[in-house]
């Protein structure tokens, strides 16, 4: 899935040393697994199947049924839209991205002399695609009831400090006088405790997950099927967005409008051990079991900065503040996975299968050599859930011609009710194959709905956002 970032039940504030969320760690636990359209046509229920590229990626044992090389390479172009319902307002955009969805070889090495039930040893080397987090969207709305000012100031009178103790957001709004310290009441204000502005913010995200695999396993028998994966995930994110309020109706003494643009970019390199073994009971049948590790990522980097920008009635009182600059490298965890696959094959027309993916988003976290994250690590522990991932396929057989189909459903990862996050994605594709070559085309779509809170303040209304991704793969590969 193209996954939209939405901070939900994290602070919409950062603090004033750290730019790491809890929303962070769950957007870069959530896997999609994209890759071969074969692959995705049957819903990415491919963990007991094998012989598939991007399968490896779910069960590495699933290289064992490869019979001999092979080269294959994706694209997969989607449109990604956005609906988004702010207090009755709505709006729509929509991304288009030209995406490789996996690239890879197999080599097959078989022994000269074959001898006991050892049949054949098999490598694979390449990259499949995990996460895509190319998005826009737009939200907007009249809010009579609070302000992103009023987040400001109550920090600063319930926790005290100076505004330049915050440095990425209320002391640029104190140094642009869009707080104050009323004398009088001894306490920090603005010129709207109560609201009343037209509320905006536009987000516009891009990057992935990509995986690079180096896979290796084996064929015992034609009964047993065993494999081991080597993964080295590379995470690339940038997020751009505007937050703004606008005294449309000239109703706010003093205030017109302010900006808050914030921009931020996260590196990351981890690994990842995966191992799986397929077996086959009886030949209309297969079982498949893979276990994956946490993705551990020593070299986690974040870049970010603000700029805040206030304007008055009187234009001589205009005033724009940029933050300092915010580098800083951390650790992070994400969830172990369990795995859990059946096929049945019927004869020489065709596959059906299922799998069950188990993954605990709580036990991710976050830490660093400065700074244990205790607070975001609980708030972690309390806010996600374990549960599971369920995807089925079919694949039919019509001569040298494949027609497939699939389904899969990504359950919400929140423990708060009335959150969402649930993902739906429906599959349907269809396949050339002769002796040394084949190529396969897919059509996926896929819906998410999430709650997206503008800013953390009691009694704020979410706005409702619906993505809707539709994404089409088109592989060829080369057997040789």
């Amino acid at each position: 899935m193209k996954k939209l970032i939405v901070i939900t039940i994290s602070i919409f504030i950062a603090s004033a040393a750290f730019s790491q969320t809890a929303a962070d760690v769950l957007r870069y636990s959530r896997i999609y697994y994209s890759g071969t359209a074969r692959f995705v046509g049957t819903g990415g229920a491919f963990g007991a199947v094998g012989a598939d590229f991007s399968a490896l990626s779910v069960n590495p044992a699933g290289i064992g049924l490869y019979q001999g090389s092979e080269f294959s390479m994706t694209i997969a172009p989607s449109v990604e839209g956005v609906r988004t319902n702010y207090l009755n307002q709505m709006n729509t955009t929509n991304v288009v991205n030209v995406g490789m969805g996996s690239i890879g070889f197999v080599f097959t090495f078989k022994p000269p002399v074959k001898t006991g039930s050892f049949f054949n040893f098999n490598v694979g080397i390449g990259m499949n695609r995990e996460n895509d987090f190319n998005s826009s969207f737009s939200i907007s709305g009249p809010n009579h009831s609070s302000s992103i000012l009023n987040v400001y100031t109550d920090k600063l009178n319930k926790y005290g400090g100076s505004p330049s103790d915050y440095p990425f957001e209320i002391g640029p709004a104190y140094d642009a006088s869009l707080i104050y310290y009323d004398s009088t009441a001894r306490k920090y204000t603005s010129d709207q405790p109560r609201g009343g502005a037209y509320q905006s913010k536009q987000v516009t995200t891009y990057g992935s997950i990509n995986e690079f695999d180096i896979t290796m396993g084996g064929n015992i028998g034609d009964k047993l099927y065993f494999g081991l994966t080597f993964g080295v995930p590379f995470i690339r994110y940038y997020e751009n967005s505007t937050y703004s309020e606008k005294d449309n109706g000239d109703s706010i003494p003093y205030f017109r409008s302010m900006y808050y643009d914030y921009h931020l970019e996260t590196h990351g390199t981890g690994f990842v051990i995966k191992g799986g073994v397929i077996y086959r009971p009886v030949n209309w049948m297969r079982i498949g079991v893979a276990i994956h590790s946490p993705t551990w990522y020593p070299n986690m980097y974040d870049h970010w900065y603000s700029t805040t920008t206030a304007n008055y009635d009187s234009v001589l009182n205009n005033n724009t503040q940029n933050s300092p600059v915010g580098d800083y490298y951390y650790y992070m965890r994400t969830p172990f996975r369990a795995i859990g696959s059946l096929a049945f094959i019927i004869g020489n027309y065709g596959l059906i299968t299922g799998e069950y993916e188990y993954v605990n988003y709580s036990q991710a976290k976050l830490n660093s050599s400065g700074y244990a994250y205790s607070d975001i690590n609980n708030e972690i522990k309390s806010s996600f859930q374990s549960w599971g991932n369920i995807r089925v396929g079919t694949e039919w057989r019509i001569y040298d011609f494949r027609v497939r189909a699939g389904a899969a459903y990504y359950s919400n990862p929140y423990t708060q009710s009335g959150i969402g996050g649930a993902r739906y994605t429906l599959s349907g594709g269809l396949g050339y194959r002769i002796k040394h070559f084949y190529t396969d085309v897919t059509y996926q779509w896929a819906q998410t709905k999430e709650e997206y809170y503008l800013y953390n303040y009691a009694g704020m209304v979410p706005s409702t956002n619906t993505l809707t991704t539709s994404t089409v793969l088109t592989t060829i590969g080369f057997r040789f």
